[in-house]
């Protein structure tokens, strides 16, 4: 039964063309019958058609004018950007369908419903608006998400996808796979103020921890750290001592030391705040009902990388740069690639042939990749619109920050179709000339002003001269 589902997951491109699909494994074989529901799906598919009706004239044409990258290429609200798929043939095609876990459309489209979400610019928020709550929702409503997957990771449309490459984190010297990848952003202008890699993974065996049962959660909690508080994966990573794990509620007590500490390493995930009734609900929606039960971090023994386990996804891996050395991506890398690739010889994660590993975040389908870079751009952030386009057609989003106007994030669009160690270089390279672009208009500026001072010297000068 189950190599007959996996085999059902890699056709995932095939049609669904009825509720009831001979041999479907993945959807539930029954309408979605809660008129409540239904109504609620039609009102959410009305915001998003509206939304799209902005999408003309200027915005329009632009469109035609990006990489397959709309994703980030424009201001857009995430509503908008979704309505580009969410057609309304697509959608009653899909509207009523179930998965095996009786998860609907509804149970993806939540987060663009939110509130906070209906005017957030697309740049906010990687996901673009949309959640897995279990691996068979790729399958099910494939006629929505199979078009913005592609364009959310920089693929063209119209083809077809292409077989995930292997793990591949490092590159090759004599036909042998190296474990280092060293890079470090050229930062004399100390723009760079911090780096951080975060890989994500799911168990073969398990559903996503927000269906996980108190028994399953304590299952994949255990064997996780089964393998991760060994000297063995201390020495994956290049390390003598284990390090600490803390359960999630230790993170959640008031005025937390390990949240306080983990929040200035940069190791710490956003997590709701359960007493505000609100983001209590959206929590049960991301996390289910156990929360915060069976989960927890793992700190290394340097307190530059952290283990989240189910926290959305059952394995989050961030690893962040030093504050001695802010640019060093290549060493935050590294780490995280040590890491995964140890792990992948002791545990069986979540596979698909042609979205690579699965995730409840469809921004990390593929390798599960994402590098970020924290930046201060002066001169570029003046215009905003500008560097968000710089950003887009080099394959990045650029993350904004609503509470510090200071610094924006460089994040990978792409993280499905090439392999880690592809996606590391070309990240590196898009970044850099980012960076360069920054130090250029600093210098170009500094030669004008240079310019206006001595024109002004000279100017008083001649007044001096003519009053003599």
């Amino acid at each position: 039964m189950e190599g007959n589902r996996n085999e059902f997951f890699n056709e995932i491109i095939g049609n669904i063309d009825e509720i009831f699909v001979p041999d479907d494994l993945h959807s539930a074989r029954r309408e979605l019958q809660d008129g409540e529901i239904s109504r609620t799906l039609e009102r959410c598919f009305s915001v998003i058609s509206e939304s799209g009706k902005l999408l003309s004239g200027t915005t329009a044409s632009a469109l035609s004018h990006r990489k397959p990258l709309s994703a980030s290429s424009l201001q857009l609200s995430v509503t908008s950007y979704l309505s580009r798929f969410l057609k309304r043939g697509v959608y009653d095609k899909i509207k009523r369908r179930q998965t095996r876990l009786d998860h609907n459309l509804f149970d993806v489209l939540w987060p663009a419903m939110r509130k906070t979400s209906k005017e957030r610019h697309l740049e906010e928020d990687i996901n673009c608006g949309i959640i897995a709550p279990d691996f068979d929702v790729f399958v099910v409503f494939q006629e929505f998400l199979v078009p913005l997957l592609k364009d959310m990771h920089c693929l063209s449309i119209d083809a077809d996808f292409k077989p995930q490459p292997r793990l591949a984190y490092f590159p090759m010297d004599n036909g042998e796979r190296l474990n280092t990848a060293a890079f470090v952003f050229d930062d004399e202008s100390l723009l760079v103020t911090r780096c951080l890699v975060e890989v994500s993974r799911n168990l073969d065996q398990l559903e996503l921890p927000l269906n996980l049962t108190i028994g399953q959660l304590e299952q994949a909690e255990r064997l996780m750290m089964s393998k991760i508080f060994t000297t063995h994966f201390a020495d994956a990573i290049g390390e003598t001592d284990s390090g600490n794990y803390y359960t999630m509620t230790e993170l959640l007590e008031p005025d937390s030391e390990v949240t306080m500490m983990l929040s200035s390493l940069g190791l710490m995930i956003p997590l709701l705040d359960t007493k505000d009734l609100v983001q209590a609900a959206e929590s049960t929606a991301f996390n289910g009902a156990l929360w915060p039960y069976g989960r927890g971090v793992f700190v290394n023994s340097a307190n530059n990388l952290a283990v989240w386990l189910n926290c959305q996804e059952h394995l989050r891996i961030i690893s962040t740069s030093s504050s001695k050395e802010p640019a060093d991506m290549g060493a935050a890398y590294t780490r995280v690639g040590r890491a995964i690739t140890y792990l992948e010889t002791q545990l069986h994660f979540k596979e698909s042939y042609l979205l690579g590993y699965l995730q409840s975040r469809p921004s990390y389908l593929g390798t599960g990749l994402k590098m970020t870079t924290i930046v201060k751009l002066t001169n570029l952030m003046k215009e905003m619109d500008n560097l968000r386009h710089l950003c887009s057609v080099r394959g990045l989003s650029m993350v904004t920050n609503r509470l510090s106007k200071l610094t924006v994030r460089l994040v990978n669009m792409q993280s499905m179709g090439v392999v880690e160690y592809v996606l590391f270089q070309d990240y590196c390279t898009a970044v850099t000339n980012i960076l360069s672009l920054e130090k250029d208009m600093s210098l170009t500026n500094s030669k004008h002003i240079a310019t206006m001072l001595v024109k002004i010297f000279k100017r008083k000068k001649n007044s001096i001269v003519d009053r003599n």
